[in-house]
């Protein structure tokens, strides 16, 4: 029995080996068959003796049904949801794999996956500084109601903040609330950030300063 399955497989191996020698041999008389009708200046479709269409290597016959075939196949592909390039991979934002955009494209990420991908940057970007801004400003009204902020300093703090509209000043809109220089305006306010940021644990919406 073990003799006759260990004959059936080198039979198989066999058999093997053979159809990958004429596939091979099949390969290379293709190739030639190619070469040769190409450089006589005909149609390079086996059998066809026509002359090619314009600069193209085969005949106006052939090129309408390897279109046809050709638009056939990316139909197909389509339905699948597969890359119309190679037909392996998933298509990607349009209907080529993110591997072959490449082929087309400079970048692999359409310009529409860029954008979105930019929006979301911005709103993450945006949401972070919204919570430490409302952080920040729950830390102020802390600061102001233990009294250890007082006078101008106390007064330049509640207009940065935006505690009486609901939404942060410049420097500048607060020293034109004040009739004060922009300068004198963050003189007033770097004492009050510092303490937020011991308050705070570095965690505002503004840079750290240097005590």
């Amino acid at each position: 029995m073990e003799q006759l399955q260990h004959n059936s497989e080198v039979g198989g191996l066999i058999r093997e080996g053979v159809r990958g020698e004429r596939l091979s041999t099949t390969r290379q008389t293709s190739r030639r068959q190619y070469q040769q009708r190409k450089a006589a200046g005909v149609c390079v479709a086996f059998g066809c003796s026509a002359f090619p269409k314009y600069s193209r290597l085969y005949c106006g016959k052939h090129l309408q049904r390897m279109s046809k075939e050709n638009r056939k196949r990316i139909r197909n592909r389509k339905e699948q949801g597969l890359c119309i390039y190679c037909g392996v991979r998933p298509q990607f934002w349009g209907v080529r794999c993110i591997i072959c955009r490449q082929h087309f494209v400079k970048g692999p990420l359409p310009f529409g996956a860029r954008r979105a991908l930019r929006l979301y940057r911005e709103a993450e970007t945006d949401f972070k500084l919204e919570l430490l801004q409302a952080t920040a400003r729950f830390g102020i009204r802390k600061l102001l109601a233990s009294g250890d902020i007082k006078g101008q300093q106390a007064k330049a703090l509640r207009l940065y903040a935006g505690l009486d509209r609901g939404r942060w000043r410049t420097y500048t809109e607060v020293g034109k609330l004040m009739h004060i220089t922009k300068e004198r305006v963050r003189q007033l306010l770097k004492p009050s950030k510092i303490l937020l940021a011991d308050l705070l644990g570095n965690e505002t919406p503004w840079k750290r300063i240097v005590k």
